[in-house]
């Protein structure tokens, strides 16, 4: 039994998910929203908002979720490489946010240490204030997958999974995604695939960008049979809006299961059942919060939103 399934460690790890996971969220919102008082050291007023707020808030926490436990996943002596793609480009946002925490962005713009001037600097440059752009960048950690169109993580996936034995890839995707023919496609290539160990994260957030997702429509057990169909092993695991450190040990257990399983040669694939947008504004796309030095409303839904999810 590897490290990770101690009971004594996984309280641990639960507790580090739990707070690489609200960092993430939180770097991701000082991102979007904010030009001043990057830490929220005091409460935020109309100074420290941008005018014009942009960017993609629904991805936000479920990508965080999956990224936070693939990395720390990654650090279990289990005997494999995890490389974790991100299949949606507005998810960029977090992938930033992941990039400032282990200082790889830094490596490519010396203005984003990791300080509270670095995390200023960052936040001033979103959405377009630098080279890297406010989508997924090839050269950020999880950016392996280039991109330009929606649907072709998995496939690119299988593909870099045939590159090295000795690597499971996670393509972290939205069940929006699931609907495009390139990942309706992906999930038959494992029949003609057989060595690729890919091990699918479906982020099931209920939407894709047009309204609700087919997916979404579906209970666990018309999920799980339509994976069996395809010929995958499936695992459903839901995450509420204010998710504890059960949840995150179970998920944690769940993912380093799948990635045993997979280098082990299994098609497993992990469903993230969870609401669109959960710990902040529920449902929206992009963010909801666009007039926040004109809407008092929005201001304080802002720091009702933040001071949460920066671990203390």
């Amino acid at each position: 039994m590897n490290d990770c399934w101690e009971p004594e460690v996984s309280v641990d790890l639960a507790h580090r998910a739990d707070a690489l996971w609200r960092a993430l969220t939180y770097l991701s919102v000082a991102q979007l929203h904010l030009r001043s008082n990057v830490l929220a050291a005091n409460c935020l007023d109309v100074s420290d908002v941008k005018e014009r707020p942009a960017g993609h808030w629904g991805t936000v926490p479920g990508t965080a979720w999956a990224l936070a436990h693939a990395g720390l996943a990654a650090g279990c002596r289990i005997g494999v490489q995890i490389v974790p793609v991100l299949g949606a480009g507005h998810a960029g946002v977090v992938q930033r946010a992941l990039a400032w925490l282990t200082r790889d962005i830094a490596k490519i713009d010396a203005r984003y240490g990791r300080d509270a001037d670095g995390l200023a600097a960052l936040a001033a440059a979103f959405p377009d204030g630098d080279a890297l752009g406010s989508e997924v960048h090839p050269e950020l950690p999880a950016g392996a997958y280039m991109g330009g169109w929606l649907g072709g993580a998995f496939a690119f996936a299988q593909g870099m999974a045939l590159d090295s034995p000795n690597r499971v890839v996670l393509p972290i995707i939205g069940d929006g995604e699931c609907e495009t023919p390139s990942t309706a496609a992906s999930w038959l290539a494992h029949r003609v695939l057989a060595n690729t160990r890919v091990l699918p994260v479906v982020h099931l957030n209920g939407h894709r960008m047009g309204g609700p997702s087919l997916l979404g429509a579906m209970n666990d057990e018309q999920v799980s049979a339509y994976a069996r169909g395809l010929g995958w092993e499936p695992v459903v695991v839901e995450v509420g809006a204010g998710p504890g450190l059960a949840e995150h040990a179970e998920f944690h257990r769940v993912l380093v299961a799948g990635v045993e399983a997979s280098a082990r040669g299994a098609h497993r694939v992990v469903f993230l059942r969870c609401v669109k947008g959960w710990s902040g504004p529920i449902g929206a796309h992009k963010t909801p919060l666009t007039d926040l030095a004109g809407d008092p409303g929005q201001l304080q839904t802002l720091n009702g939103q933040v001071r949460p999810m920066w671990p203390v």
